[in-house]
């Protein structure tokens, strides 16, 4: 009686948890709960920790900038799906980074001007902590280049809803069902 109500689904294509091939969906479906949970966390820039050890050292550690990991994670999520990018979302995200480019841009001609500016006392406190101009870059001890990572969140953040869209119209990549 209970016997009847099991039905047998076709096994041929199933593959036990050992026997997992190779799965882009998977792969994806991954790399976005990467993005989920780097993007989850509060954003904010690396710093060191210092600890004294129990003979007097100190130790330096360093706390990483979640900014720059959640980046990473949608870069990679981007690598994984570019196969799967449709024509929609190939424009979206390329007005995206071009809309990134163009702040990259405008914000190296304000360090630009900012050390044309700057008098020589201030170029030379810079030189004396490391701190150098070469035009095109932005210098990651002056505050254009924390603006620019945190633009960079912002246009993360709208490749990642790009690519959930894409998801959606990839019907989530469902795969064969085995059930009725």
């Amino acid at each position: 009686m209970e016997e009847e109500r099991i039905q047998i689904a076709d096994v041929e294509d199933f593959r036990g948890e050992k026997d997992v091939a190779f799965s882009h969906q998977q792969l994806v479906m991954r790399a976005m709960n990467k993005c989920l949970e780097a993007g989850c966390k509060e954003m904010r820039a690396g710093y060191f920790n210092e600890k004294q050890d129990t003979r007097g050292n100190i130790i330096r550690v360093y706390v990483e900038d979640t900014r720059k990991s959640f980046i990473e994670c949608v870069e990679t999520l981007e690598m994984i799906m570019e196969c799967d990018l449709d024509e929609e979302a190939q424009k979206k995200i390329l007005k995206i980074k071009n809309k990134l480019d163009e702040t990259y841009k405008n914000l190296c001609k304000l360090e630009e001007k900012d050390w044309n500016e700057c008098s020589f006392k201030i170029k030379k406190y810079r030189w004396m902590n490391g701190i150098y101009y070469r035009k095109g870059y932005l210098n990651v001890k002056l505050p254009y280049y924390q603006d620019y990572i945190e633009e960079q969140v912002v246009a993360s953040r709208e490749i990642v809803k790009e690519l959930s869209k894409l998801t959606q119209r990839l019907n989530y990549y469902q795969e064969e069902d085995f059930g009725n």
